[in-house]
């Protein structure tokens, strides 16, 4: 993976069904909306980055286009999680910015404009992106480094065992977020390891 030290922190770009969540309701109904929560704590370490300014933004590019069901699932992930807010902006099935369509494509152009939305640079952006879906066919595949898109497989649903590698952006949010800051240990004094040795001898 490229440096991105220099252009700014990581970009990571979720998709919502069978990537986040396993299920999918009216939300009038009431029910328990059931997290992955392996996608969960890769977003908790990404939300902890995020305040060292080394993961930059988290998105939310959907084909879902109920707002009512996509603003539950941003308010209870933010309750989960025990922050104001996960994502630092939602882009849903018919936002103006993109294809007309059923089907939108999701790309790297569609980073851009919520970078710019955000007022966050763009510098670099391809080899700072990683994108996590349960498809593997989205344009955005073929701009971004092959080890920043991150297939769900299989697509997300409860009881049923997840092979996802979420290893490369684990280790990239290690790299960049960082985890605890060493602490150096001070040297003794010449003259407080010169009574240490008077007492020893």
């Amino acid at each position: 993976m490229s440096n991105t030290s220099s252009a700014g922190g990581l970009v990571l770009v979720w998709d919502m069904d069978s990537t986040i969540v396993g299920n999918y309701f009216n939300v009038r109904s009431n029910e328990e909306l059931i997290f992955n929560e392996r996608a969960v704590n890769i977003m908790k370490q990404a939300v902890e980055a995020r305040k060292t300014g080394k993961v930059t933004a988290i998105f939310l590019l959907t084909n879902n286009s109920d707002e009512e069901f996509i603003k539950m699932m941003r308010t209870r992930l933010a309750l989960k999680l025990g922050v104001p807010r996960v994502f630092d902006f939602a882009m849903q099935r018919y936002h103006p910015s993109r294809p007309f369509s059923e089907d939108p494509p999701k790309r790297l152009q569609d980073v851009a404009f919520m970078m710019n939305a955000i007022k966050k640079p763009t510098t670099n952006l391809q080899n700072r992106v990683f994108f996590f879906d349960d498809r593997g066919d989205h344009e955005i595949r073929t701009e971004i480094p092959s080890s920043h898109y991150i297939q769900i497989s299989p697509p997300y649903k409860p009881n049923i065992k997840d092979a996802t590698n979420f290893k490369p952006v684990a280790n990239a949010i290690r790299a960049f977020g960082g985890g605890a800051r060493k602490t150096r240990r001070r040297r003794p004094s010449k003259r407080t390891h010169t009574y240490r040795m008077f007492r020893r001898y």
